[in-house]
């Protein structure tokens, strides 16, 4: 009998979608176990710097980088990624089937939690409801369900669970689905609280300490047994330390003082590793520094020309090699081009560019005059903007204010740390213009920032309102797989041409394993059963 299952007891939460959730989706070469580098110290304890604060380890509510790779470490999810071959192999489920509207998994038999109670069909429909439940304000629903108005039904006698999607998710089964949405146990869903600090599922590792900015500490689960074939949970580290660390030059110290185990890091730190014995690299991702906009009412950037002639203005060639020493390139692309339905000519050929000129072009073609103070005006108002500066280093924030008061705008800099510079952009206010690196794999990764309720309500906190982009990805939506991507490369060239999001800088960032470690990693997250420390 198919039933579908009542929501369990929630805590509410206000939790707002985090940009890192797009890194979750970040392709990458897969490196495999087996090779290593240099650090040292106890193979039984690993430890890995995270750069951003855990905002939670609850997998409904995780968002920011560290908290998704904590709740991987934790939670088993219902498929997982081979890291030999990329193909999808069972985590919970023992098999599924996938279509743009629906997701149907078998769950297996044997995986246990730690009060002995067993994950069922009916424990994974549980959790879904959660997810979709408006109490539970799960940030990331949309990218693993499409919206959070979707339905669940599961037979524990035939250990199934269906899930019929209303928003159209193309690429389900196109490549391995749904292998970081972490299972939690019936006790939790009955009592939530206990993830704030702690743990309650099936993964190889359980917590023994969250202390909040500072540190996670996990233990492994010997009891682990549901792996893939051919997996021991005792290859695992006993323990492993997440080391919350912000500032990636201290990470790089650490690293070099043998007091960190891998770090993900970006170019200017990985130049300070130059020539240093014992550690190897592999690419994580491939970053791009999108030129966003505050498209609100009563923001200069609501109109497309001032956004327009902002990225005319400046020179990308120069502001790349600033920012990143060289060691990064101008980025022609939305996602990198080893991802799905990218078409790197159809971005190109639309990005805003032509310097100082074109820029003053576009603006007086839309209305705007200079006055005798040198700044560009319409119906009377000083064209101005605020600049939310995060990741550029001083000299490229510089280099951009000075290219828009040579073209006639009135600059105010505001600089913030990653954390306090995402509650800005999630405010809707205090914000004209920002730059962030971001990243997906696929195409409806980016989708929740371009369509939907604007933040806070929804995701989209440059408040986008992108009718080809809208009509596009809906038909594309309906398609499925890769048929759809022509659909998909025409609505993200609108994206760029409409100036909405704008690409700048593209650069590698690359995980860095001192010696004897080893794992495969998918974007910035490590897939906790390859974790070794020889």
């Amino acid at each position: 009998m198919r039933t579908t299952p009542k929501s369990p007891r929630l805590v509410p939460a206000a939790v707002g979608a985090g940009l890192a959730l797009a890194m979750a989706l970040t392709a990458c070469t897969p490196a495999i176990p087996g090779e290593s580098g240099g650090g040292g110290g106890d193979s039984s304890k690993l430890t890995m710097l995270l750069p951003d604060t855990v905002n939670s380890i609850d997998p409904a509510l995780a968002f920011s980088t560290g908290g998704r790779q904590a709740t991987w470490l934790i939670y088993e999810a219902l498929v997982r990624e081979d890291p030999k071959t990329g193909e999808a192999i069972p985590g919970l489920a023992e098999s599924w089937d996938f279509t743009p509207l629906s997701a149907s998994f078998v769950i297996k038999e044997g995986a246990m939690c730690a009060d002995g109670s067993e994950i069922t069909a009916g424990t994974v429909a549980r959790n879904f409801e959660r997810w979709k439940d408006p109490e539970t304000n799960a940030p990331l629903v949309n990218n693993f369900f499409g919206s959070s108005d979707f339905t669940v039904e599961y037979d524990d006698t035939a250990r199934t669970v269906d899930v019929a999607l209303t928003v159209g998710m193309p690429f389900l089964g196109a490549e391995p689905s749904f292998t970081q949405l972490g299972i939690v146990c019936d006790s939790a869903l009955e009592d939530p609280s206990v993830l704030a600090t702690g743990s309650d599922g099936t993964g190889p590792y359980v917590v023994d300490e969250f202390v909040t900015g500072s540190h996670i500490t996990l233990t492994r689960n010997d009891d682990y047994a549901w792996g893939p074939e051919g997996f021991s949970v005792k290859d695992l580290p006993k323990t492993v330390n997440l080391n919350i660390v912000e500032d990636l030059n201290t990470q790089v110290n650490l690293l070099l003082g043998g007091d960190a185990d891998t770090a993900l890091l970006q170019v200017d730190q990985l130049a300070r590793l130059e020539g240093e014995s014992g550690f190897t690299e592999q690419v994580a991702d491939t970053g791009v520094t999108m030129m966003m906009f505050n498209e609100r009412d009563g923001y200069p950037t609501q109109d497309e020309a001032v956004r327009r002639a902002l990225a005319q203005a400046l020179d990308f060639e120069e502001l790349t090699q600033v920012q990143t020493q060289g060691l990064g390139y101008v980025a022609d692309f939305l996602r990198a081009p080893s991802n799905i339905c990218v078409d790197q000519k159809a971005i190109a050929d639309v990005i805003p560019t032509g310097g100082i000129e074109a820029a003053s072009a576009t603006l007086e073609e839309a209305g705007y005059a200079k006055g005798d103070d040198g700044i560009y005006a319409k119906d009377g108002v000083p064209l101005s903007v605020q600049l939310l500066q995060m990741e550029f280093t001083s000299a490229a924030s510089e280099l951009v204010s000075s290219a828009w008061k040579d073209l006639g705008v009135k600059v105010e800099l505001d600089n913030r740390g990653p954390a306090q510079a995402v509650d800005v952009l999630y405010s809707g206010t205090g914000w004209s213009v920002s730059f962030v690196s971001m990243g997906a794999s696929q195409p409806t990764g980016f989708r929740p920032f371009f369509v939907g309720p604007a933040a806070p309500e929804g995701p989209n906190f440059g408040a986008i309102n992108n009718p080809v982009y809208a009509q596009k990805q809906g038909e594309a939506s309906q398609v499925g797989g890769l048929d759809s991507c022509p659909l998909w490369i025409e609505a993200e060239a609108s994206v760029v041409e409409r100036a909405d999001w704008v690409p700048t800088i593209a650069a590698d960032s690359k995980w860095v394993l001192g010696e004897g470690v080893s794992f495969f990693s998918k974007g910035a997250f490590v897939d906790p059963l390859t974790l070794r420390k020889n």
